[in-house]
């Protein structure tokens, strides 16, 4: 018997909410704001090319990948530069984004299923974005969050998950990593030596040679019971 599993580590962005929709209304109320406040920028470039430049901003400073936050303000201060604009906008604007940003919709199988784990494990929120469970109102189901912003490096380095396994004070095998990501949540958290749960909710083929999840799961309903699985397996 491998042991008992002591705390849950949950993705956010497209584990427990589908995240490409939550941005991109973000995205579009501070698309509508700038119209407003800074006319010469929507007058060139409509809400995909703003995106297309700002996804090119990021791959030119990969420095600032850990921290989505910092990532987006230094875009749009490089944006007010490029149009000769000050910058007086910049803070507010990333404000009015943020805001937004934590206005999510949970997946419908998540509520029940953490009411559920939460009466039985430790459960934890990690994250290499820059969703707040506290803005986002799912803190109550949470010990603690670890974001990539908070210790300088995204998953999958094993700093990120050395930083879970700090603050929970737990051995690698009483924690496992529940996460839509095959590389970021699963590799990394394997690598460290962390179980892991891969939320495919799209059921697509497993591709990376180096490891496999120890479970997956369609969706949450199925969570308890793969958990029991885990902790019984020879």
């Amino acid at each position: 018997m491998i042991g008992p599993l002591k705390l849950l580590c949950f993705d956010l962005d497209d584990t427990l909410w589908p995240c490409a929709a939550t941005i991109s209304a973000a995205e579009r109320k501070l698309y509508q704001w700038m119209q407003q406040v800074a006319p010469e920028i929507t007058a060139e470039h409509d809400s995909d090319s703003l995106r297309e430049k700002r996804i090119a901003f990021w791959k030119a400073h990969p420095e600032l990948g850990h921290d989505l936050s910092k990532m987006r303000l230094a875009s749009m201060h490089a944006l007010a530069d490029e149009f000769g604009l000050p910058h007086d906008w910049v803070e507010p604007g990333f404000e009015l984004y943020y805001q937004a940003r934590q206005q999510i919709r949970l997946f419908a199988d998540v509520a029940p299923a953490l009411d559920a784990l939460s009466q039985r494990y430790r459960l934890a929120a990690v994250t290499n974005g820059n969703a707040d469970i506290h803005l986002t109102r799912v803190a109550h189901w949470f010990e603690f969050a670890i974001s990539a912003a908070a210790v300088g490096k995204a998953k999958p380095h094993s700093d990120f998950f050395a930083a879970i396994q700090s603050r929970a004070g737990l051995p690698p095998a009483e924690i496992v990593v529940i996460g839509d990501d095959p590389e970021r949540d699963i590799a990394g958290a394997s690598q460290h030596g962390m179980r892991t749960v891969w939320v495919n909710r799209e059921q697509q083929g497993w591709d990376h040679d180096a490891c496999e999840p120890d479970a997956v799961v369609t969706d949450f309903d199925q969570l308890a019971d793969v958990l029991r699985q885990l902790e019984t397996a020879e």
